[in-house]
């Protein structure tokens, strides 16, 4: 081991891929959530709610993840009078009882670029799950409308499954994406990884050597995750095969 790279520069470094992969797990539960509604949303029979999606997507998937995470983290408080901006933001019982938990001095800004990354994420995820329930056979829309299922219940329990398992593979690749855009939530002070590095660069001046360790560090987080998908997309095809069989 080189000498600059020390005990205690490697534990922040382990300690920023942590917040990563928590970042990376709670941005993507929460980005699949806003994908399925607004799909879902989007071909229902509620114009006020498809308008409303369509909204969603434009807005979150066409303005930059930077910009969406400095936004949420700087000018979302700013929209709260001064005397209420600290009490909720950043001075109450939850962001200490976070700031406990997770060690994070401001859990504010972690919270922000977590929601920046999930709509922005999510607005992405909608339209490919769109395109994959355009991709299911009408037959199995109208045989589950012939059994008395609505419009709507018809696309939520019967297409949208289907949708799943046909557009997993560009999920995957969606949800690996959002992963390495946790790296801008250094620009707002989130000590995330690709911030330790930051950090790590300033206090030992060897920025080529940790640059390229951060390549390193995130393209075993990708092929981890990509590893991970692959068999949650296998065991999907398989679960599909298996019920055709059964059928």
């Amino acid at each position: 081991m080189p000498g600059w790279l020390t005990g205690e520069l490697w534990s922040d470094l382990i300690a920023g891929a942590m917040v990563t992969i928590g970042l990376t797990i709670v941005s993507s539960v929460l980005a699949l959530a806003f994908g399925r509604w607004a799909a879902l949303a989007r071909l229902g029979s509620r114009p006020g709610r498809r308008r409303i999606a369509r909204l969603y997507v434009e807005v979150f998937r066409n303005v930059p993840a930077l910009i969406l995470v400095i936004f949420f983290a700087f000018a979302v408080p700013n929209l709260v009078p001064v005397d209420l901006r600290k009490t909720l933001f950043f001075d109450n019982v939850l962001t200490d009882a976070l700031s406990t938990v997770t060690g994070l001095i401001l859990p504010w800004y972690a919270f922000a670029a977590m929601l920046a990354l999930a709509f922005n994420t999510g607005g992405h995820l909608a339209e490919i799950l769109r395109s994959g329930i355009a991709a299911v056979p009408t037959s199995r829309l109208d045989a589950s409308r012939s059994l008395g299922l609505d419009h709507d219940a018809s696309l939520r329990n019967v297409v949208l499954p289907a949708a799943v398992r046909v557009a997993f593979p560009a999920i995957s690749n969606r949800l690996v994406h959002n992963m390495k855009n946790t790296s801008l939530a250094s620009f707002v002070a989130v000590p995330e990884l690709f911030n330790a590095f930051q950090g790590a660069i300033t206090r030992t001046f060897q920025a080529s050597e940790l640059l390229v360790l951060a390549a390193l560090f995130y393209l075993v987080l990708s092929t981890a995750m990509t590893a991970g998908l692959d068999l949650v997309g296998r065991r999907l095809g398989a679960a599909a095969t298996h019920g055709v069989g059964h059928g």
